[in-house]
């Protein structure tokens, strides 16, 4: 098969190369790639690799399950499917066939396309452990109507594929006031209807506008998807007015001189934990259960995009397939990319 292997120095660049096709362990499902979607963290994992260690970095996928492990029972060929593969481990999705745990495995209904399946598994599993994991909200299921209303939330970044789905799945839940900063994918962010208020953060006095947004209501949780100075520093500003709260976070801080104020607490999201990974970053009881909420909450994905409760984000198909993911990675690494989900086409 033809599998995409990339590097970064001394610049972006990637190999095709003809490799066997993989086969899956007892637990394990072999797919035929139909779609790979692009992610930020596959330029953050191959940004230190040279060309001798170019490493396929796909970890989504939406294509036609080709075989199964022997312990598999959800799953059988020809069945249409979506999936998270595991992360760092060999035979990513940037290659004609893929091989993705059972457990982040899920099927996609009738009405989702291969493209817009591409968009889903990364980017929706980190919005769900970050809310239901990290900031303990209530699940959709949870939340008595009358309750509607009265858990505001902070969501930065709602304009990102994360950002999105957690703006959706926060007015699932019914939390609210939803707030949200966006900046030129306001109109896309308008259109999802789940923010109650959306703040543009190229207006300046971003802190101050959330504050005012929020009203009455003390504001005590935010998921920042950004994770950069320019987003947590005033969402800790925010947090802090309202006497301290809690901040997730997709990625850690680098600014090893930053210091978050009193009463603000720091929550990690590492979408890892989903195949159980820690990465120093969470703990091993909070992997384990992080790994077993994914396995549900894959298959809950699967009604809620029948029944038309979530959105995949908006899709561009990148050219000329496996050729054409090089260029992505990097315009995702120059921070082109807004309101919409690279995918590339690898297979029929």
């Amino acid at each position: 098969m033809r599998e995409l292997f990339i590097y970064a120095k001394p610049k972006y660049g990637g190999v095709i190369q003809e490799t066997p096709i993989p086969k899956p362990g007892p637990k394990e499902v072999l797919v035929k790639v139909i779609y790979a979607g692009l992610n930020p963290k596959d330029w953050k994992s191959t940004r230190h690799r040279t060309e001798s260690e170019a490493f396929n970095a796909g970890d989504d996928v939406a294509g036609i399950v080709e075989a199964v492990g022997s312990e598999v029972y959800e799953f059988k060929p020809g069945d249409r499917v979506a999936g998270f593969h595991h992360m760092l481990s060999p035979h990513g999705t940037y290659a004609e066939y893929t091989i993705v745990k059972a457990t982040t495995t899920f099927h996609l209904p009738p009405n989702i396309s291969f493209e817009s399946g591409a968009s889903l598994p990364l980017a929706f599993m980190t919005a769900a452990i970050a809310l239901y994991q990290g900031l303990k909200v209530p699940l959709p299921t949870a939340v008595p109507e009358a309750d509607a209303g009265k858990i505001p939330i902070l969501i930065w970044g709602g304009a990102t594929a994360v950002g999105a789905f957690a703006l959706q799945l926060a007015k699932l839940s019914n939390l609210g006031p939803i707030i949200t900063v966006a900046g030129s994918g306001i109109d896309f962010v308008k259109s999802l209807h789940a923010a109650d208020h959306i703040i543009d953060y190229r207006t300046g006095d971003v802190a101050q506008k959330i504050i005012a947004a929020a009203g009455s209501d003390k504001l005590k949780l935010a998921f920042d998807s950004i994770s950069d100075p320019r987003s947590y520093e005033p969402i800790s500003k925010v947090l802090a007015a309202f006497g301290g709260g809690t901040i997730n976070m997709v990625d850690p801080v680098e600014d090893k001189n930053w210091k978050f104020p009193e009463g603000v607490k720091l929550s990690n999201t590492m979408v890892g934990s989903s195949h159980g990974d820690t990465w120093g970053r969470v703990s091993d009881e909070q992997a384990k259960v992080d790994q077993e909420f994914a396995f549900w909450f894959y298959r809950y994905l699967s009604h809620l995009l029948a029944e038309g409760k979530i959105k995949p984000h908006p899709v561009e198909v990148l050219p000329d397939g496996l050729n054409g993911i090089v260029a992505g990675v990097q315009a995702l690494f120059d921070r082109k990319v807004s309101a919409k989900k690279l995918v590339a086409r690898i297979g029929e």
